[in-house]
């Protein structure tokens, strides 16, 4: 794990619990697209469900991954 410099009003203990409330926030909302996934699936079919995800992913790529060379 990297090292972090904290500031004074943090201390070793405070990072530390926000970094377990993270991950565990992270562990819940991997479960709830889970669950939902599932659902979608068997509502819908397979077809559908893998166009929705692959629409979304191409969504969340085009989000993240910034500006493109041609636009700078």
């Amino acid at each position: 794990m990297a090292k972090t410099d904290l500031p004074d009003l943090y201390t070793k203990k405070d990072v530390d619990n926000a970094r377990t409330k993270g991950e565990l926030v992270g562990w819940i909302k991997g479960g709830a697209v889970g669950v939902t996934g599932m659902l979608l699936l068997g509502v819908i079919g397979w077809i559908p469900t893998v166009a929705v995800i692959g629409v979304g992913g191409f969504v969340v790529y085009k989000l993240f991954s910034g500006p493109s060379k041609g636009d700078r």
